[in-house]
C-alpha cells in the first residue's frame, strides 16, 4: 500500500495532483483548514489542520502514525500570495505568508519524516518560478518566501544525499486556480490603494494580465507531479509553464536589471 500526504489540499493543483495520486493506487492524506471535520471517502483521508498552528499539524501526525508508520510522499501545497509595496503595507505582512509558504512547508516535512524515512519515501517541494528569478516589485513578500523555500529544499537535499529520502523541488509558473483569480483582484485593490505607485502599478497591471492569460491547465501541472512522485531517480527541480520574460529578465545582470525596472517605475 502506497500513502501520501498532502497539505493545503484543497489548493487547485493539489486537487489535480491528489487526483493523480489515486489514479495510482495511493491512500492519500488530505489536510486543509477548509474542512469542518476529520473523514474518509474512499481512498481520501481528509483531515482538518491549520499549518499555522503547531497542535493541528502534531494531531494530523498522530492521525497518520495510528493509519501507517510509513508516507511515501509528502507535499505542502497550502500557499498565499501577497501583492503590495514592502514599505506601503502594514509591518506584519510578511509573517503570514512566511507561516503558511516558508514555514508550512518546513513544519510539515520535518514532522512527517520519521514516516518518510520509514518509506525510503521522498519529499516534493512545491516552489514557485518566483522562487530563483530576480525581485520583482510588489512581488517581493511572494518572492521572499519562495526563495526561502527553494534555499530550504536545497540544504534538505542535501542533507538526505545518503538517507535512501529523495527531496523534489517544482517550480510551476501561472496556472488556472482560484489562486490566480486572487491576484487579478489583489492587484485592483492594489492599484486603488497605493500612494506612492499608481502609475507603475496601472502600466504592471497590463503586464500582469497579459501573463496570466498564459495560464495552463491544473492537469498539466498534475502530470509532472506525478513524474516527480514515480521516476526511479526524479529531477532534482521540475519547471512548469515558466515565463520567458522574467527567465530572460533574471538573466541579465543586476544593474540592468535596476536601470529596467527604474525606466518602468518612474
Amino acid at each position: 500500500m502506497k500513502y501520501a500526504f498532502i497539505s493545503g489540499a484543497s489548493s487547485g493543483l493539489a486537487q489535480a495532483a491528489i487526483k493523480k495520486l489515486t489514479e495510482n493506487g495511493f491512500i492519500v492524506f488530505c489536510a486543509d483548514i477548509v474542512y469542518a471535520e476529520n473523514k474518509v471517502e474512499n481512498n481520501l483521508h481528509y483531515i482538518k489542520m491549520d499549518i499555522t498552528k503547531d497542535e493541528d499539524i502534531a494531531s494530523a501526525f498522530e492521525y497518520v502514525k495510528n493509519i501507517t508508520d510509513k508516507i511515501d510522499v509528502v507535499s505542502n501545497f497550502a500557499g498565499i500570495v501577497t501583492l503590495g509595496s514592502l514599505v506601503e503595507l502594514p509591518i506584519n505582512t510578511l509573517d503570514r505568508i512566511m507561516a503558511i509558504n516558508l514555514l508550512g512547508t518546513y513544519k510539515i516535512n520535518a514532522t512527517f519524516f520519521p514516516l518518510v524515512k520509514n518509506a525510503n519515501g521522498r519529499i516534493i517541494n512545491i516552489s514557485s518560478e518566483y522562487g530563483k528569478i530576480c525581485g520583482i516589485p510588489f512581488h517581493g513578500y511572494y518572492g521572499i518566501s519562495k526563495h526561502g523555500v527553494e534555499t530550504y529544499n536545497d540544504s534538505l537535499r542535501r542533507e538526505l544525499l545518503s538517507s535512501g529520502v529523495k527531496v523534489v523541488c517544482i517550480r510551476p509558473g501561472a496556472f488556472k486556480t482560484k489562486m490566480q483569480a486572487g491576484v487579478t483582484n489583489q492587484f485592483d485593490e492594489m492599484v486603488k490603494n497605493t500612494k506612492m505607485y499608481k502609475a507603475p502599478l496601472t502600466k504592471m497591471q497590463k503586464m500582469m494580465i497579459d501573463e496570466l492569460k498564459k495560464a495552463k491547465s491544473a492537469e498539466l501541472f498534475a502530470k509532472t507531479y506525478l513524474k516527480a512522485v514515480l521516476s526511479k531517480r526524479p529531477k532534482k527541480y521540475y519547471k512548469i509553464n515558466n515565463s520567458f520574460k522574467m527567465k530572460v529578465l533574471s538573466a541579465l545582470p543586476s544593474g540592468l536589471q535596476d536601470f529596467i525596472f527604474y525606466k518602468f517605475l518612474k
